[in-house]
């Protein structure tokens, strides 16, 4: 089968116009949160609406989903609901993560429940499940990112979901990127990589491999972003020891090296987002030009479909997401997509189209 490659993107109102913008972009895969908390805001209570909505508009679109499941209900972490940010405290038990992952996987993998009762829909398989979101971050891992607890999660979701459908993958990591291997703050001190902020994604996974992910992953997912103001697409590529991009292959200890001394090096590397935000007239974020943009995405997926280990490509994010924030002159989130917020392409989506038909 194909690798999976597309769009990390967010639920929007018109999903289905959404997912055909998608489709016509030679996208054959979306990526999007599965949220444990609305999926199961009881214990054994399930709701499955807007995981059904999305997998459904995603499939009529011939798009596989790529199914991040993360976003864990109280119950599972002892938060009161009413802390901020409550749903990105970890589960303290990872066996209660790895029960729901084996519910997904039996209501969308292959004799799952939802075609079933679904028959009309294309049956068109996840790509994935990948086991949460950056969580060698302290803003998605809220009580300290954590590798050995981290990996509790992958090893749980792993084994409840190859005992119901062994070939949905399931990809670990989603690492953003933080400093260097062993240089948080890329001041030249060796901290371990290791910040109030995060934790190197380097560093993180060397721990999750010391705490036995080995053998429970098909995949190892990363984030590679970098970008500043006015940078071309070349500087953004460009080797740095504290870029993202770099460490997936290229610095001395890269994400593929810890693969490798760890016996991992079948298997595969996907970048689940990656991206640049553009910039728009009084701009007050970081940004590039949307012809940057599109050569930073022509570029990296080049780059990255070069390699004999590259797996799933998600470019974040396919159109402007207007509804998040406020000020969009100071938002770069509002900026990332392929598609402008009122739907008219920016050249990305042309390279990106091109790209993908490689």
């Amino acid at each position: 089968m194909d690798q999976p490659q597309g769009y990390s993107v967010h639920a929007q109102p018109d999903t289905p116009a959404y997912f055909s913008l998608a489709q016509r972009g030679g996208s054959t895969s979306v990526r999007t949160d599965l949220s444990w908390a609305l999926a199961e805001p009881t214990r054994g209570v399930f709701d499955w609406t807007e995981s059904d909505s999305f997998v459904r508009s995603a499939a009529v679109a011939g798009q596989r989903a790529l199914l991040i499941v993360d976003q864990a209900p109280s119950w599972a972490t002892g938060v009161s609901p009413s802390t901020p940010w409550s749903t990105w405290y970890p589960p303290r038990r990872a066996n209660d993560y790895g029960a729901f992952v084996r519910r997904v996987v039996a209501r969308y993998g292959t004799n799952g429940e939802f075609w079933k009762a679904n028959p009309s829909t294309p049956k068109v398989l996840p790509a994935g499940i990948e086991v949460w979101n950056e969580p060698n971050l302290a803003a998605f891992w809220r009580s300290g990112p954590a590798p050995v607890a981290y990996t509790r999660l992958v090893r749980a979701a792993y084994r409840e979901a190859s005992s119901v459908d062994p070939t949905i993958p399931i990809v670990a990591g989603a690492l953003a990127g933080h400093g260097a291997y062993n240089d948080s703050g890329c001041t030249g001190v060796n901290d371990g990589g290791v910040s109030a902020n995060g934790i190197n994604p380097v560093n993180f996974l060397s721990r999750m491999y010391a705490a036995g992910a080995h053998g429970y992953l098909d995949g190892v997912s990363v984030h590679p972003y970098r970008f500043w103001r006015g940078a071309t697409a070349a500087e953004m590529l460009a080797y740095h020891r504290c870029s993202a991009w770099s460490q997936i292959a290229q610095t001395p200890v890269s994400i593929r090296s810890v693969m490798r001394s760890a016996g991992d090096s079948n298997r595969e590397v996907w970048i689940t987002e990656a991206g640049a935000p553009t910039c728009v007239t009084g701009a007050a974020y970081a940004c590039v030009s949307e012809e940057e943009q599109a050569d930073l995405a022509a570029g990296q997926v080049s780059a990255f479909r070069d390699q004999t280990w590259d797996g799933g490509y998600y470019w974040y994010d396919l159109r402007d997401d207007a509804n998040l924030g406020t000020n969009p002159l100071l938002d770069a989130e509002q900026h990332f997509g392929a598609v402008r917020a009122d739907n008219s392409l920016k050249p990305a989506y042309a390279a990106l189209k091109d790209a993908y038909a490689r």
